[in-house]
């Protein structure tokens, strides 16, 4: 199968040309659909699917995130309690 849009040869594995960006027609979804599971094709990442599926990869995101919040936070209660020393100290 080629690309509708610039020509080239399309994945065999996707449904975007890798070429250009384009997405398959309907048509070609389908007959790519028929392929995979005539080959029982089993992509070794979800991405090689190109958005099939949703995937969350911000898992570590999160964890940073409150990570952080608790730097920040222990930041601000040290340079408070150096403020106040230093006020007494006075």
């Amino acid at each position: 199968m080629f690309c509708q849009k610039c020509g080239n040869p399309l994945p065999k594995e996707g449904y975007i040309c890798k070429f250009c960006g384009a997405m398959m027609g309907r048509d070609q979804i389908e007959k790519q659909k028929e392929y995979m599971k005539e080959h029982q094709y089993d992509p070794k990442l979800k991405s090689e699917l190109y958005g099939q599926e949703k995937i969350n990869y911000n898992t570590e995101k999160d964890k940073n995130k409150n990570l952080g919040v608790f730097i920040v936070l222990g930041i601000l209660i040290f340079l408070i309690i150096l403020a106040i020393i230093l006020y007494i100290a006075r």
